[in-house]
Protein backbone atom coordinates (compact mmCIF):
# COMPACT_ATOMS: atom_id res chain seq x y z
CA UNK A 1 0.00 0.00 0.00
CA UNK A 2 1.53 3.50 -0.68
CA UNK A 3 1.92 6.14 1.44
CA UNK A 4 -1.84 7.93 -0.26
CA UNK A 5 -4.19 4.84 -0.03
CA UNK A 6 -2.11 4.80 3.55
CA UNK A 7 -3.22 8.21 4.56
CA UNK A 8 -6.54 7.91 2.32
CA UNK A 9 -7.48 4.80 4.73
CA UNK A 10 -6.70 6.68 8.14
CA UNK A 11 -9.14 9.20 6.78
CA UNK A 12 -11.47 6.43 6.56
CA UNK A 13 -11.00 5.03 9.94
CA UNK A 14 -10.99 8.72 11.53
CA UNK A 15 -13.98 9.63 9.61
CA UNK A 16 -16.00 6.42 10.16
CA UNK A 17 -16.70 6.32 6.52
CA UNK A 18 -18.54 9.65 6.87
CA UNK A 19 -18.35 12.51 4.49
CA UNK A 20 -19.59 15.37 6.99
CA UNK A 21 -16.00 14.63 9.54
CA UNK A 22 -13.30 16.94 8.83
CA UNK A 23 -9.83 15.60 9.41
CA UNK A 24 -6.98 17.58 10.40
CA UNK A 25 -3.92 16.59 8.00
CA UNK A 26 -1.69 18.10 10.37
CA UNK A 27 -2.44 15.83 12.93
CA UNK A 28 -3.08 13.24 11.35
CA UNK A 29 -0.10 13.22 9.22
CA UNK A 30 2.05 14.10 12.14
CA UNK A 31 0.80 10.99 13.88
CA UNK A 32 1.56 9.01 10.95
CA UNK A 33 4.77 10.24 10.26
CA UNK A 34 4.70 12.18 6.90
CA UNK A 35 4.00 15.46 8.00
CA UNK A 36 7.38 16.28 5.92
CA UNK A 37 5.42 15.43 2.78
CA UNK A 38 1.84 17.36 3.89
CA UNK A 39 1.99 19.66 0.86
CA UNK A 40 2.71 16.64 -1.74
CA UNK A 41 -0.12 14.34 0.16
CA UNK A 42 -2.40 16.66 0.35
CA UNK A 43 -2.71 17.33 -3.23
CA UNK A 44 -2.81 14.04 -4.23
CA UNK A 45 -5.85 12.92 -1.82
CA UNK A 46 -7.54 16.17 -3.86
CA UNK A 47 -6.56 15.67 -7.07
CA UNK A 48 -7.69 11.94 -7.21
CA UNK A 49 -11.05 13.36 -5.88
CA UNK A 50 -11.06 11.33 -2.42
CA UNK A 51 -11.32 14.00 -0.09
CA UNK A 52 -12.69 17.44 -0.66
CA UNK A 53 -10.86 20.84 1.21
CA UNK A 54 -12.71 22.48 3.80
CA UNK A 55 -12.48 26.77 4.56
CA UNK A 56 -10.00 25.70 7.26
CA UNK A 57 -6.45 25.30 5.55
CA UNK A 58 -5.50 21.19 5.76
CA UNK A 59 -8.58 20.02 6.92
CA UNK A 60 -9.95 17.90 4.85
CA UNK A 61 -13.22 15.48 4.30
CA UNK A 62 -14.09 12.41 2.54
CA UNK A 63 -15.82 12.27 -0.65
CA UNK A 64 -18.17 9.08 -1.89
CA UNK A 65 -15.00 8.56 -3.86
CA UNK A 66 -12.55 8.42 -0.94
CA UNK A 67 -14.98 6.04 0.78
CA UNK A 68 -15.21 3.85 -2.08
CA UNK A 69 -11.39 3.56 -3.00
CA UNK A 70 -10.43 3.44 1.05
CA UNK A 71 -13.16 0.21 1.16
CA UNK A 72 -11.62 -1.44 -1.51
CA UNK A 73 -8.14 -0.53 -0.13
CA UNK A 74 -9.16 -2.32 3.36
CA UNK A 75 -10.45 -5.41 2.17
CA UNK A 76 -7.24 -6.03 -0.18
CA UNK A 77 -10.00 -6.76 -3.42
CA UNK A 78 -8.27 -6.64 -6.29
CA UNK A 79 -9.98 -4.05 -9.34
CA UNK A 80 -12.14 -6.32 -11.29
CA UNK A 81 -12.62 -4.07 -14.23
CA UNK A 82 -8.68 -4.13 -14.72
CA UNK A 83 -7.99 -7.66 -14.35
CA UNK A 84 -10.64 -8.21 -16.38
CA UNK A 85 -9.25 -5.95 -18.93
CA UNK A 86 -5.48 -7.78 -18.29
CA UNK A 87 -7.18 -11.14 -19.09
CA UNK A 88 -9.00 -10.16 -22.12
CA UNK A 89 -5.99 -8.26 -23.89
CA UNK A 90 -3.86 -12.10 -22.53
CA UNK A 91 -6.74 -13.99 -23.90
CA UNK A 92 -5.94 -11.71 -27.28
CA UNK A 93 -2.39 -11.56 -27.86
CA UNK A 94 -2.55 -15.66 -26.74
CA UNK A 95 -5.16 -16.53 -29.09
CA UNK A 96 -3.02 -15.06 -31.96
CA UNK A 97 -0.16 -16.94 -31.13
CA UNK A 98 -2.32 -20.10 -31.34
CA UNK A 99 -3.21 -18.79 -34.99
CA UNK A 100 0.40 -18.66 -36.09
CA UNK A 101 0.97 -22.03 -34.77
CA UNK A 102 -2.19 -23.35 -36.24
CA UNK A 103 -1.41 -21.76 -39.57
CA UNK A 104 2.59 -23.40 -39.02
CA UNK A 105 0.91 -27.19 -37.77
CA UNK A 106 -1.19 -27.08 -41.16
CA UNK A 107 2.02 -26.33 -43.12
CA UNK A 108 3.88 -29.42 -41.42
CA UNK A 109 1.76 -31.40 -39.11
CA UNK A 110 3.90 -32.91 -36.30
CA UNK A 111 3.04 -34.53 -32.59
CA UNK A 112 5.73 -31.56 -31.44
CA UNK A 113 3.70 -29.15 -33.23
CA UNK A 114 0.42 -30.95 -31.94
CA UNK A 115 1.51 -30.97 -28.32
CA UNK A 116 2.25 -27.03 -28.00
CA UNK A 117 -1.08 -26.13 -29.51
CA UNK A 118 -2.84 -28.41 -27.38
CA UNK A 119 -0.79 -26.57 -24.52
CA UNK A 120 -1.55 -23.41 -25.87
CA UNK A 121 -5.78 -24.42 -25.84
CA UNK A 122 -5.57 -25.18 -22.17
CA UNK A 123 -3.81 -21.96 -21.22
CA UNK A 124 -6.83 -20.21 -23.29
CA UNK A 125 -8.70 -21.96 -21.10
CA UNK A 126 -7.42 -21.07 -17.66
CA UNK A 127 -7.77 -17.09 -18.89
CA UNK A 128 -10.97 -17.52 -20.35
CA UNK A 129 -12.18 -19.41 -16.63
CA UNK A 130 -10.64 -16.75 -15.19
CA UNK A 131 -12.63 -14.11 -17.60
CA UNK A 132 -15.68 -16.12 -16.91
CA UNK A 133 -15.53 -16.25 -12.97
CA UNK A 134 -15.15 -12.33 -13.36
CA UNK A 135 -17.98 -11.19 -14.94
Amino acid sequence: MDVYHKILTKIYEVTGGKDNVEVDLNDLLKQEGFFSNIDNISLHLTTESWVAETPRPRVVKLTHWGAAEAKRVLSNSPDTVRELTKDANRLLADSRELIIMLEEFAVSPSGVNFKTIEKRFADLMVIFERIKGNI
